[in-house]
């Protein structure tokens, strides 16, 4: 006679400790030994074990401890865990297998890199596989410039980005925003972030005649060095990163009497990006 099915809520249980909770998971699977092989669908037909929770989430002992009572291993633990052996002679075998995913959507590679050390040699031979620089130069990045402006000039310096000049046509630029909040009764501060496709698109703005003829334009509009490339400012540090001084240089007392109290320039990489989709469907567990 077949067992009856596992209760959803239990599976749900034992599948959620596995992720963090060793103790729990060893007390759920010595009341009911079926759940080392249950699977819990979290919805959108996304499948999940024990064993593919402690691995997506780095957690070692957890999969250690599963697979010695009898998990069945899978590519994905076994990228984890750093055994290159399982990795390589299935990927010869099954080339497209590297594109697989996981639980969550998770790919092979980022359980690889959850992996830690142990599984450095993992993650460089699935690299190789996908063409992957170790620090790539093609990266998106997003350049903020962060303006501190006294109380009440936010309005002028924000007209100046009214329009987008000629930045909107360079190579690689992807978008331009302009962000806006009222800090203190003293300060408020302006961002300004563009987005790139490389941070070499970037430089080649940052360096342009474009460039420099509109900053030169905006200090002669301003009759004053203090709003020049403060106001738009992305190249005036060129992605170093720096921390500009009051006024660019000019006394104190002079750079005290305009609206920009100072700035900064930082170069972000884009590491993660989530774009809107429809919300999947709970399902069961099997």
């Amino acid at each position: 006679m077949a067992k009856p099915a596992l209760s959803t809520e239990l599976v749900r249980e034992f599948v959620g400790a596995a992720h963090a909770d060793l103790n729990k998971v060893q007390t759920l699977l010595a009341q009911e030994p079926a759940l080392l092989h249950a699977s819990m669908n979290w919805g959108g037909d996304d499948w999940e074990t024990a064993l593919g929770a402690a691995s997506h989430v780095g957690r070692r002992d957890i999969a250690e401890w599963l697979l010695s009572k009898g998990a069945r291993i899978d590519l994905f633990a076994a990228a984890m865990l750093g055994d290159l052996e399982v990795i390589q002679s299935t990927l010869t075998k099954y080339p497209e297998s590297i594109h697989a995913r996981g639980p969550h959507g998770i790919t092979l590679l980022q359980h690889a890199m959850i992996g830690g050390e142990q599984a450095k040699e993992v993650v460089s031979y699935l690299k190789s596989l996908l063409n992957i620089e170790e620090k790539g130069s093609r990266t998106m990045i997003v350049v903020e410039n962060r303006i501190e402006v006294r109380a009440g000039f936010a309005e002028a310096v924000l007209e100046r980005f009214k329009t987008p000049k000629s930045v909107h046509t360079f190579p690689g630029f992807v978008r331009m925003d302009v962000l806006h909040a009222v800090v203190s009764e003293e300060t408020e501060e302006i961002r300004v972030c563009t987005t790139w496709e490389k941070e070499e698109d970037f430089q080649a703005w940052a360096n342009s005649d474009s460039f420099r003829h509109a900053h030169t334009r905006r200090e002669g509009a301003q009759g004053s060095p203090h709003g020049q490339g403060q106001g738009h400012g992305h190249g005036q540090a060129h992605g170093q990163g720096q921390a500009h001084g009051q006024g660019h240089g000019q006394p104190a007392a002079e750079a005290a009497a305009g609206p920009i109290v100072g700035n900064k320039v930082t170069i972000y990489q884009v590491v993660v990006s989530h774009l809107p989709e429809s919300a999947p469907v709970e399902s069961g567990a099997n």
